[in-house]
């Protein structure tokens, strides 16, 4: 009798410990600064957690012309991205999605962002991606455990067997440019989302780039 209600604990505890981790690893909605649902098609500031400012951008790196690619510009507010979810009107976490810059380049080629390999084990967050292309998938993920706001990363990480999976980080390139990459050393960069049109607008009034 002993062991057999031994056994049946065990097996409580497994299912309580598999179901809290199924249920920690189900998508939920992102939230900007002020716990607002992110919304499909509608235009974001990607911000470092320790400043309102430094967000993400796009620049010319490695040979200087086309495609541009995805970096952060520390005396920069950044230029708005948007997200978009097939058949969703939230943008949720662990899945799948095309992001995109929402801004006019001199580049003839998408903003969607890809990941272009660069060398071995190491790629470059880029631009010129398709919203059918496996290397436009891109995740967005919640940091684990109680914060005083929501804390987030992005991933390369397509829901495909066999296909990478990596979060993204920092690069500094030669001559000092922080460029969006994946790969050995690169550790995760954590960001917060500003809604655009909350925030003062008119001191971007064109959204354009290079």
């Amino acid at each position: 009798m002993k062991v057999a209600m031994i056994q049946f604990l065990s097996l409580c505890i497994f299912l309580l410990i598999n179901t809290q981790t199924l249920l920690a690893a189900e998508p939920e909605p992102v939230v900007d600064k002020q716990g607002e649902p992110l919304q499909p098609g509608v235009g974001y500031y990607v911000w470092p957690l320790w400043e309102d400012n430094g967000g993400l951008t796009l620049g010319h790196t490695r040979n200087k012309t086309c495609p541009l690619d995805v970096i952060r510009d520390p005396s920069f507010i950044g230029s708005p991205v948007t997200f978009r979810a097939p058949g969703l009107d939230y943008i949720p976490t662990e899945t799948d999605l095309t992001i995109d810059f929402a801004v006019k380049t001199t580049c003839n080629e998408p903003t969607i962002w890809r990941l272009l390999k660069e060398g071995s084990g190491f790629w470059f967050l880029s631009t010129g991606g398709d919203s059918q292309s496996l290397v436009s998938k891109f995740k967005i993920e919640r940091l684990a455990g109680d914060h005083a706001y929501e804390i987030y990363s992005f991933k390369f990480c397509p829901s495909q067997p066999g296909v990478i999976c990596a979060p993204v980080g920092t690069f500094v390139d030669a001559d000092g440019t922080k460029v969006m990459a994946i790969g050995d050393n690169i550790e995760t960069y954590y960001v917060r989302f500003q809604k655009v049109f909350t925030y003062a607008q008119e001191k971007n009034p064109a959204f354009s780039i290079l």
